[in-house]
């Protein structure tokens, strides 16, 4: 989600009532929309960390390097 926030610029579920009926959402997959503009690499690797199965989401040392893939292609660009 902070991924989401940061690609947005904004809080995620804005138009939403934070409360017991936003979180059982969630629980239940609800995700917010991915703006269209998102570069792809970044789309993908925003939703490998949604997984719903934590042991499919990229640890912290593999979201790192990948973080770092996306940036160093879009510097030489």
């Amino acid at each position: 989600i902070l991924m989401w926030e940061i690609s947005s610029g904004q809080p995620p579920f804005i138009n939403y009532d934070h409360d017991y009926y936003l979180a059982t959402n969630i629980i239940n997959g609800m995700r917010p929309k991915i703006l269209p503009e998102t570069p792809l690499e970044y789309k993908n690797l925003m939703e490998q960390c949604w997984d719903a199965n934590p042991l499919k989401r990229p640890d912290i040392p593999t979201l790192w390097k990948k973080i770092r893939e996306i940036q160093t292609s879009y510097q030489h660009t």
